[in-house]
């Protein structure tokens, strides 16, 4: 398996999520002219990542390769099982993750997309953080009382949530407000596999490791 990725992108989580299987695999980081250039778009038209090659498989989009890496790898116990009640939970949530919480943050790292008012940039990152702080508040408050996401370990919607919950302890209102939150984010930078992706992007977690 072959995963096209950037640091600090939503990508993270599918590498967290082939570390966790424990499989051989390779990552290839791009930047914004790697995703541009005519031998990716050959792989993915969109000229954006994430993309996971699996053999003949060029599959982009990263809640199919998550979904289809839980389903490759079984025994890897990165999601629950089809056909489960917590089966049912995790695309709840995968679909929370990204359709809803993942495009809030666009307006705040591409303001000039959202408004033809060069001087509104600021006005449209403090709407961007309005919608973030929404979503972020319906997952903490899902997982008052909860270790994980969904069910009762680790998954592929912790890792999901990881990259995106970073991004926002730079925000006025910092994911270390959303206690719940932040507690997991912490655990998860904890992660023997977490902290192989960050070295393998050549950064840190945002917070401090827990103990």
């Amino acid at each position: 398996m072959k995963l096209y990725s950037a640091p600090g992108t939503c990508a993270t989580a599918m590498h967290i999520a082939l570390e966790w299987i424990g499989k051989p695999y390779e990552v290839e980081h791009l930047d914004f002219a790697g995703m541009k250039s005519a031998e990716y778009l050959k792989i993915n038209a969109s000229g954006v990542v994430p993309t996971l090659v699996d053999g003949s498989l060029n599959l982009p989009e990263g809640m199919a390769i998550l979904l289809y890496l839980v389903d490759q790898h079984p025994d890897a116990n990165i999601g629950p099982a089809a056909g489960t009640v917590d089966r049912i939970e995790l695309h709840k949530w995968m679909v929370y993750l990204s359709g809803t919480l993942h495009p809030y943050f666009w307006p705040h790292f591409m303001p000039m997309r959202f408004t033809t008012d060069q001087n509104g940039h600021a006005a449209v990152q403090e709407a961007s953080h309005l919608l973030v702080d929404k979503a972020l508040t319906v997952i903490d408050q899902h997982l008052e009382g909860r270790e994980w996401m969904v069910g009762e370990t680790k998954s592929v919607a912790d890792a999901f949530l990881y990259p995106m919950a970073n991004w926002a302890y730079g925000f006025e209102k910092s994911t270390a407000q959303y206690k719940n939150i932040d507690r997991l984010i912490r655990k998860l930078a904890a992660d023997p596999a977490v902290q192989i992706v960050h070295a393998a992007q050549g950064n840190a977690p945002k917070v401090d490791v827990a103990a």
